[in-house]
């Protein structure tokens, strides 16, 4: 029997796991990163490890001895690294794509199986919903076909590649200067890019801070 060993703890990688096992026992689910360790994944043996929604480095040992897969919310090799989609939506991006990809020690840089456009120009929940149903469809193709020993990859164009540094916390303040610097588009995107889960939008008053939780563009 196959195993599929499936690592995540987004709302939407957890529903998609949901879906894509229900509940048979070659899929297993972690959604503890203090549980990817190599001594784990060796007692399970599985033929195929997923990351999903996961924010983690993981390890040589594990990449180098397992085929590995992640999914990547951008249109790869454009926007590697961290915060992938608040970094497309702040910087106008209306399209991206939902990548499947194997991994290797580098980030995000591995050979591509799926790849299929996303659309950014929705709020941030519809976004997750729609990286959940395609990247469910992927990872069904994927899993059918390495089942009948028809994977195939291609290597990405390392020229064409970006890389991008994930969020902190401050990034989602929005100071008075700013508003001298950048147009409503500018402010829509942000704010719509930085729903919960992530710390929402904020501006600092005099007795605390205003949360912007909802945002709307009209020209």
């Amino acid at each position: 029997m196959n195993r599929f060993l499936f690592f995540g703890y987004r709302d939407w990688a957890i529903d998609l796991f949901k879906k894509i096992s229900q509940g048979k026992d070659e899929y297993i689910f972690i959604p503890n990163k203090e549980l990817c360790k190599i001594d784990l994944i060796n007692a399970v043996k599985p033929d195929l490890i997923f990351f999903y929604g996961w924010s983690w480095f993981v390890t040589e040992d594990i990449v180098n001895n397992y085929n590995c897969l992640c999914l990547h919310p951008s249109k790869l090799p454009k926007y590697r690294g961290g915060s992938p989609i608040q970094n497309q939506i702040q910087n106008g991006e209306k399209i991206s794509a939902v990548t499947i990809f194997k991994m290797g020690e580098g980030l995000d840089d591995g050979p591509i199986y799926f790849q299929e456009e996303l659309s950014l120009e929705d709020k941030l929940d519809d976004i997750f919903k729609n990286i959940g149903i395609i990247g469910l469809d992927g990872t069904k193709k994927l899993i059918e076909d390495y089942k009948n020993n028809n994977l195939v990859f291609i290597e990405q164009d390392q020229e064409k590649a970006t890389s991008y540094k994930r969020l902190k916390p401050a990034n989602s303040e929005i100071k008075p200067e700013d508003f001298l610097e950048n147009d409503a588009k500018y402010f829509y995107n942000k704010v719509r890019s930085l729903q919960k889960p992530y710390l929402e939008c904020y501006i600092k008053c005099k007795t605390g801070k205003i949360i912007i939780k909802d945002v709307y563009y009209e020209i």
